[in-house]
């Protein structure tokens, strides 16, 4: 498979430093947010510390004759053991913890794994559509019908997230693939981006702007002309050419 990948990051208008880290391996086929909290500098540990164990954890078993989805929930498992006990060993970092969101490539298939509510969107067929799910309590109440979706924008506990890395000792991962079609485009991001900018402004952005290194400044400026009150990061990932010869899985669209 072919593909172009472009990320960048922005401490955005308000906070004094950036707790966000981001990862673009083309070589490897896979791509990485993480969004600290905490506080301080401990938010930025965390999603460091997650960025380099799943960095880590996804060369070595590259060549390994594991499955995929095996392989990726181990990566997450192995980030929230190390954050962990950074917590246990150092108390001045009390509290921290980040949430984490993943693509990966394999042949012509998409694997994605992300834990809390930063999120991965697919941008195919001129329309945008999120494929991960926030772990928040605003999403619980939405799925359980207790709030409608414009009143999930303005909820008072909008940013309250009930699953990241370092929350616990143990982990849920939420995995999930499919098959990628010719110029489809993948956006990963942290709240700063969906926090200040409506799904529809994203769609519009990506209508014009199909190539990575045009479309992620496009998104960071729209951010900050928005407020920018957190930190913005992005990755944009183009499907350029998939392998030819492959049977493919129905992906439901």
């Amino acid at each position: 498979m072919r593909y172009s990948a472009f990320g960048d990051t922005h401490v955005g208008k308000v906070r004094d430093h950036n707790e966000d880290a981001f990862f673009v391996s083309e070589n490897g086929g896979f791509f990485l947010v993480s969004d600290g909290m905490g506080g301080l500098s401990a938010g930025e540990v965390a999603s460091k510390i997650t960025k380099d164990v799943i960095e880590k954890t996804l060369d070595h078993g590259a060549n390994q004759n594991v499955p995929f989805d095996k392989l990726l929930r181990d990566a997450f498992v192995q980030a929230n053991i190390k954050v962990r006990r950074t917590l246990i060993d150092n108390p001045s970092v009390k509290g921290m913890g980040c949430t984490c969101v993943v693509l990966a490539f394999r042949e012509n298939d998409f694997y994605i794994g992300y834990v809390g509510d930063s999120r991965i969107y697919l941008f195919r067929n001129n329309h945008l559509k999120q494929i991960t799910r926030d772990h928040s309590y605003v999403e619980e109440l939405f799925l359980r019908g207790l709030i409608t979706a414009e009143e999930k924008k303005d909820h008072p506990y909008k940013s309250s997230i009930t699953r990241y890395i370092g929350h616990s000792d143990t982990i849920e991962v939420d995995i999930t693939s499919g098959p990628v079609s010719n110029n489809d485009i993948f956006i990963l991001c942290s709240d700063g981006l969906t926090g200040e900018v409506e799904d529809s402004a994203i769609e519009e952005i990506l209508k014009n702007n199909i190539e990575p290194q045009k479309c992620v400044p496009k998104l960071i400026q729209k951010a900050l002309d928005s407020g920018g009150s957190d930190n913005i990061s992005i990755i944009a990932v183009k499907v350029e050419k998939k392998n030819p010869g492959f049977f493919k899985k129905l992906f439901s669209w």
